[in-house]
Order: C-alpha cells, then sequence, then structure tokens
C-alpha cells in the first residue's frame, strides 16, 4: 500500500509541515471528543435533569407557603380530606406544566406522601392512589423525602435500575420554628438521551480515522526518506567505481534532488580533474622525453655537421678541378645529399633547441591564404583543390609568423602528400569561438580526403621519429605540436583509414585584442 501511496513530489520539508498539521487536527479532534464525552457522561446529563427537578421542587415549596398563609395547618395537621384535596391541587398546578414529573408532599406527621399528582399522565392522582401509582419507587421516594427533612436542607438522589434511571429531588417545608414535611418530585427516565452508542461510535471512528491518516503519513515521509537516502547511497557506490555513472534524478523530494544534482556534479568535476591530470601527466612526460631526445640531437648534430661541412668542401673543389664530366655529375648528385644532409641536421637542431616567439597581431586567414598560395603549384600536379572558409569574425591574434606559417607549411604538405595518388580536396576553415563569455579562441582546421591515418598510429603522431611515410622523418608534426603549445593553443588530429584527416589548431586571442569582420572565400589553389 504505501508503494502506491507516496509523496514523491512533496520536500521533506512540506511533508513534515503537513504531518504537524494533521497531528495537530488530530490533537484538537481528540480534545474535542473529550470535551463531548465529557458533556455527555450520565452525570453531565442527570445533572440537567437535576436542574429542572430542583426549581420544579422551589415552585412547590414557594407555592406550598403561599397556600399555607390561608391555612397553615396542611402538613402539621391531622391531614383532613379538604387538606388533601388542597396539597393535590396544588402539586397539580405546579406539574402540570412539566413533562414526565410527578411529585407532592410529604408529611413528617404522618409519615406519608399527601397530596400526589401526575398530570402529565393520563388523570391526576390523589395521594390515596399514590402508592399504587409509585409502585417500586415509592420506598425511595420516601427516603429522600424524609432525608430533606432530617438534613434541614434539599435532598437529590438517582436510583438506577437496570437501563432506567429515576430521579428525586426533595427540598424541607418549614412552619414556624420546625420542619413539618418536605416537597418532592420525581422524574423516570428509560434511557440517558446522551449517552447513546451512536455518537460514541461515530466519534471513535472519526478519531481511528484521524490517527490512521497521522501513521500513514509518518510512515510515508519515513519511508520517502529512506528511499531518498538509499538512492543516494547506491549512486555514490556506483560512482565509486565508475566517475561516469549519475545518479538517475526523477521525482524525488527536492532535498533529495539537491543532493542527487551536487554528486552528479561532484562525478564530472572529478572526471573533469583526472583527466586533466592525465593530460598533464602525458604533456610532463612528452616534455621529458622531448628533452632528452633535444640534448641528444644536439649532440649527434653538432657532430654530423662539421663533417658534412669538410665533405661538401672536398666535393665542391673535386668538381672544379674535375674536367671529367661524369665525375662533375656524380659529384653534383653528391652535393645535393650532402645539402638534404645539411637541411636534416638543421632541422635536428632546431627541434632541440628552445622556442623563442617573435609574436605580433596577424591575421591567421591571410596566413592561411599565402601557404595555400606557395603550394598551389604542387596542388595543381597531383590533383589536389584547396577550399577556404572564413567564419565569422577575423581577430587579430598575437602569434609569431614565420613559425605559424611553418606549421601550416608541415600540415598542408602532409594532407598533399596523403592525397597524391588520387587526389582530394583540402578544405581550411578559420572562425573565431567563444571559449568563455570573456575568452575566445581562433580555430583553424584542415580537413583532407586523403588515405587517413590508423587509430593505432593517431595515438603517436607527434611522437618524434614517428612516420607513416616511406622518406618521412617523424620530426614535423613534432615540431609543429612544440610551436603551436608554445603559442598557448593546442593541435589535435583525428583521422581514420580511408576517411581522410582533420587537423584542428586552437590559438587563444589575448584580451584587447581587436576583432575585424571578414568574408568567405572559396577557390582552388
Amino acid at each position: 500500500m504505501l508503494s502506491i501511496l507516496s509523496l514523491p513530489k512533496i520536500s521533506f520539508r512540506r511533508q513534515i509541515i503537513l504531518l504537524g498539521v494533521t497531528a495537530s487536527v488530530l490533537l484538537i479532534a481528540v480534545l474535542c471528543a473529550t470535551f463531548i464525552a465529557l458533556q455527555y457522561t450520565k452525570s453531565a446529563v442527570l445533572k440537567d435533569d437535576q436542574r429542572q427537578l430542583a426549581g420544579i421542587t422551589n415552585s412547590l415549596v414557594r407555592e406550598y407557603n403561599d397556600k399555607a398563609k390561608a391555612e397553615p395547618e396542611l402538613l402539621g395537621g391531622t391531614g383532613t380530606g379538604p387538606s388533601r384535596v388542597s396539597l393535590a391541587s396544588l402539586s397539580w398546578a405546579v406539574l402540570q406544566n412539566a413533562d414526565g414529573v410527578e411529585g407532592g408532599f410529604y408529611s413528617s406527621a404522618r409519615n406519608a406522601f399527601v397530596g400526589y399528582s401526575f398530570p402529565t399522565r393520563a388523570g391526576a392522582t390523589t395521594d390515596s392512589g399514590a402508592g399504587d401509582a409509585l409502585s417500586d419507587a415509592g420506598p425511595f421516594a420516601l427516603q429522600v423525602a424524609r432525608e430533606a427533612v432530617s438534613s434541614q436542607g434539599r435532598s437529590q438522589r438517582v436510583l438506577t435500575t437496570g437501563q432506567k434511571f429515576i430521579l428525586v429531588d426533595a427540598l424541607p417545608i418549614r412552619y414556624g420554628q420546625q420542619y413539618v414535611g418536605s416537597a418532592w418530585v420525581m422524574m423516570r427516565l428509560t434511557s440517558l438521551p446522551g449517552t447513546n452508542r451512536f455518537r460514541t461510535y461515530v466519534i471513535a471512528v472519526g478519531l481511528g480515522i484521524a490517527a490512521l491518516a497521522c501513521v500513514l503519513l509518518t510512515l510515508l515521509v519515513v519511508r520517502g526518506l529512506q528511499n531518498g537516502v538509499r538512492k543516494i547511497e547506491n549512486g555514490l557506490k556506483s560512482l565509486e567505481q565508475n566517475l561516469a555513472s549519475e545518479i538517475p534524478i526523477e521525482t524525488d523530494p527536492d532535498e533529495i534532488r539537491h543532493i542527487e544534482r551536487a554528486i552528479n556534479r561532484l562525478g564530472a568535476t572529478l572526471r573533469e580533474k583526472i583527466e586533466s591530470e592525465k593530460q598533464i601527466e602525458d604533456r610532463l612526460r612528452h616534455a621529458e622525453r622531448l628533452a632528452a631526445l633535444g640534448r641528444l640531437i644536439s649532440g649527434v648534430a653538432h657532430e654530423v655537421r662539421n663533417p658534412l661541412a669538410t665533405i661538401r668542401l672536398r666535393v665542391q673543389m673535386c668538381q672544379q678541378d674535375s674536367a671529367n664530366l661524369d665525375a662533375k655529375e656524380s659529384c653534383a648528385v653528391a652535393l645535393e645529399e650532402v645539402e638534404r644532409l645539411n637541411g636534416m641536421v638543421n632541422r635536428l637542431l632546431s627541434f632541440s633547441r628552445p622556442v623563442h616567439l617573435q609574436t605580433e597581431p596577424t591575421n591567421l586567414g591571410r596566413v592561411v591564404e599565402q601557404r595555400l598560395g606557395n603550394f598551389s603549384e604542387m596542388a595543381r600536379r597531383h590533383h589536389v583543390k584547396f577550399i577556404t572558409k572564413f567564419n565569422g569574425d577575423s581577430t587579430p591574434v598575437h602569434v609569431d609568423q614565420n613559425r605559424i606559417a611553418q606549421v601550416f607549411d608541415n600540415i598542408i604538405q602532409n594532407a598533399i602528400d596523403a592525397m597524391s595518388e588520387s587526389g582530394g580536396t583540402l578544405c581550411v576553415n578559420v572562425a573565431t569561438e567563444a571559449r568563455t563569455p570573456q575568452t575566445s579562441d581562433v580555430c583553424v582546421e584542415f580537413n583532407d580526403t586523403g588515405e587517413g591515418i590508423s587509430s593505432g598510429s593517431v595515438s603517436q603522431i607527434f611522437d618524434p621519429f614517428f612516420t607513416t611515410k616511406a622518406s618521412g622523418t617523424g620530426l614535423g608534426l613534432s615540431i609543429c605540436h612544440e610551436l603551436v603549445q608554445a603559442h598557448g593553443g593546442e593541435i589535435n588530429v583525428a583521422s581514420a583509414e580511408g576517411c581522410g584527416t582533420t587537423v584542428r589548431i586552437i590559438l587563444p586571442i589575448r584580451s584587447g585584442e581587436t576583432r575585424k569582420a571578414s568574408g568567405v572565400n572559396n577557390g582552388n589553389g
């Protein structure tokens, strides 16, 4: 039942308030029921009837005192016929408007009732028939009347016989210094109207329903809290095993949803920090390898450079002194190879030296166009088509123009080499991207339709001396990576075999650099 009845969308604060209101209503209901029950107990119900009888008794005494002024021996005399008739008439007059009330007078001298009447019952009866009319209640009423005279004060008694109640009230009558008798009245009740069981049942059922609602609401609140805590515990266990897991945020109470969102944000933050630490660690290792490799390369390059210079000088002298055309041609070929080796040594030295930048505001779109123009003839020979697209604002970026041109040249050369067999298209996009509301980047993206790179090779693409070309040195992209990082940017490569390669270079825009509008230029290289 609790699984069906739930309060998922209500916050715990409101649930507790609702529980408090329900408990308050239950308390008020209990107090009201208690008050009503006290109002309708036997003593409370009989008290009203006793008060009514006391008023009638007072009226009898007043009427007797008025009558006794003319006939002083009504109760204290011998009880002649005229006195009995006078007392019966007197009680008749007083009791005729009191429904269900019978009574009369008690004479101490005769120790008997006189002037008895019961006007609301069919026919009035004098004390001559009082004994028959009173039946079993006579001795009880007589006792109460005697107590009133002996105690010289009001006497009230209740006689209970089964479900019936007999109420008797008596008040002494004084003549001179002597109490000569009492006035008494009696009421018979077959049941107490205020003590019926139906009202009791209704009150009990109402209180039971209120108590059940309060208990049920308490169980629902506790169950919702337990479910929320259990869900959070399971979410934390899942997060401990897998930082990518998230706690599903459904129709939980507001407080639970806030905690779940906080845990999900914590997991996302931890993932980002761990990934960032891994990237920093990879960069540090890469930098350490490069530093060690750079020292080695620098020593080797210097050792190779001097012999190369000697070899070039000797070959040049041989070429000048020889008259043999074949020898001169061989010397020319040797000089070309020496120059090639010297260029490789220069690249090695460039790789091993620290990068020193001379930055200036540069329009990267124009640099891209210039570098593509330098490769236009090569692209035509290899059936490669250039497409440039500059989106958004063209913002001058503080970069070393020569170094960035070196990066672009290397990437363009690699793209043409990847498409040299069957031709293709190289699309270059330059766009400004907002990193945060206050900072922006310029993104230069090269997309070629070449043969692509395997997934295993992409992760090693920036390692020194790693190459997929038969004649490559494996230093081009390593140098590009170092130059872009020296500018505070990043370079990423995405590729798959048969799907081409995308090289994405992101360079930050420093605060204060102005923005200039640029258009879109599509054309062939």
